[in-house]
Formats: C-alpha cells, sequence, structure tokens
C-alpha cells in the first residue's frame, strides 16, 4: 500500500492519499485518526492481534466502522452496511464503493498506522 501525508499548517488537520483500492482507508484515517493517543491505542490492539492474544477488534467511527483480525484490516462506511442488496443498481456504484470499503493486510495496515503516528507527531 502505498500512502502520503500532508498537513494544513493553518489548521493543523493532516490529510492522506492512498493508493487505488485504498481510498477508504485513507478517509477513516483523516476522521478517527487525528488524535494520538487513539492512534496509539489501535496500534496496541494491532499487536495483540499479531501476538494472538485477541481475534479481533471492531471499532465503529462517526462514519466508517474498522473491522480487525490477525489476517486483515477491512474499513467499511456505515452505508454499505445498510445497503439493500437486492438494487439493480449495485454494479452501477462499484467504482463508488472504492471509496467506501477498502481492505488489506495486517501488517500493510500496520504499517500505515506507525507511518501516521510519526507523521502527527512531527
Amino acid at each position: 500500500m502505498e500512502f502520503d501525508f500532508r498537513k494544513d499548517f493553518i489548521t493543523g488537520q493532516a490529510t492522506v492519499k492512498l493508493s487505488m483500492g485504498h481510498e477508504a482507508f485513507a478517509t477513516w484515517l483523516e476522521q478517527e485518526g487525528q488524535a494520538l493517543n487513539w492512534i496509539e491505542g489501535l496500534l496496541t490492539q494491532v499487536v495483540q492481534l499479531q501476538q494472538r492474544e485477541i481475534t479481533e477488534v471492531k471499532l465503529v467511527g462517526s462514519e466508517f466502522s474498522l473491522l480487525l483480525n490477525q489476517e486483515e484490516a477491512q474499513v467499511i462506511n456505515h452505508s454499505l452496511l445498510n445497503n439493500d442488496d437486492d438494487s439493480d443498481l449495485q454494479d452501477d456504484w462499484s467504482f463508488y464503493d472504492l471509496e467506501i470499503e477498502a481492505c488489506c493486510g495486517l501488517e500493510d495496515f500496520l504499517n500505515l498506522l506507525e507511518s501516521w503516528l510519526e507523521f502527527i507527531q512531527g
């Protein structure tokens, strides 16, 4: 997963651009991950997953839910959780879904979080 961090020096808001297919992680991280202690706590949980001390983590945020297990990380917009799967428009929205749902390996997710923490601390 490729990423690029930026900071608005007027507002102090950090932003991230992620590789195609991972855009939802960027939106989620910008919304939920601005606080150092929140990121540090999440990193602790990722390490616990890697060490097999816990089997899964679910964090419900304002617009997205983060689902972690010992293999992967998934972020999904709440609107998808309430979606009616019988809709004929599903195929038409598949490109848009890239911005509201994404998945990656736990190692890639850990790398993203550690890099993000280092960036927002600086």
